[in-house]
């Protein structure tokens, strides 16, 4: 015997308990209400072949929209894709050297007023950029606008650039001056 038929046996007294009045009554109700439910969704034949055919047309539609060649989207997509890719690249390793400076002037390597002021004259330079911005939302495909853009991330970059490779230089100054000789 299992475990299932032992706790029936043993307990045979609590299951002989008749239900409530009324219990029959309240489950056809429930069955009532249940059954009448699915019978509001029922569909005609002609229903269900309507709206096959609508499906099919809506896929139609949709999949000869899809295919059309927009070759001006395309390119101008293309286009802002790459600026946005170029975008990402420049300001991520500007923000790095930034970073690398901040770090140099920690470690005593410049002046924190000198990083203050670096970073200053960087927003400055931003300031130019927004018109740039302005002039490639009148003007997306214009190919001296985007060129100026990439050029201005490019000059941003070697401006922090050549800044960390000149406070890298005096580091390495102060450490040749600071040596003690070897005896």
């Amino acid at each position: 015997m299992n475990i299932w038929d032992e706790l029936l046996t043993n307990r045979r007294d609590e299951f002989e308990e008749e239900p409530k009045d009324g219990h029959f009554d309240r489950f056809r109700e429930k069955l009532s209400t249940r059954n009448s439910r699915k019978k509001r969704w029922h569909f005609s034949p002609f229903m269900k072949v309507a709206a096959v055919l609508l499906i099919i047309l809506i896929s139609a539609d949709l999949l000869i929209r899809l295919t059309e060649t927009k070759p001006h989207f395309n390119e101008m997509s293309t286009a802002k894709n790459d600026l946005n890719e170029a975008s990402y690249y420049y300001t991520t390793k500007i923000n790095r050297g930034i970073q690398d400076l901040e770090k140099m002037a920690g470690e005593g390597i410049g002046s924190k007023k000198e990083i203050v002021q670096i970073k200053r004259e960087l927003s400055e330079m931003d300031s130019l950029f927004v018109n740039l911005k302005q002039e490639y939302k009148a003007n997306p495909n214009d190919e001296r606008i985007i060129n100026a853009m990439i050029e201005y991330y490019q000059t941003k970059l070697d401006i922090v650039n050549t800044i960390k490779t000149d406070l890298e230089n005096v580091k390495q100054l102060k450490s040749k001056n600071h040596e003690s000789p070897k005896i």
